[in-house]
């Protein structure tokens, strides 16, 4: 569980990078650890860059928890 952590905070902060191919190579990592990168993720579409936020968004899309729904249609509406 603590390697998991580790990752997704790895990988949350490799999605804060102006440039797009590691940012999708994160989201598509993160999506792969599913509900255990959902919190991260919805911290991450309040980020100052557009395109994080909708990486952000995507990848909770592809998660589909009742949380990572919940926070995209929110951000949608925000």
């Amino acid at each position: 569980m603590e390697n998991q952590s580790a990752e997704v905070t790895r990988l949350l902060r490799e999605m804060s990078t102006r440039y797009a191919i590691p940012r999708k190579k994160a989201a598509d990592a993160l999506v792969a650890l599913g509900a255990a990168a959902v919190a991260g993720l919805i911290d991450k579409l309040h980020d100052k860059n557009p395109d994080v936020q909708q990486a952000a968004a995507d990848a909770l899309e592809h998660i589909g928890t009742d949380a990572a729904m919940a926070a995209v249609e929110a951000w949608k509406v925000s």
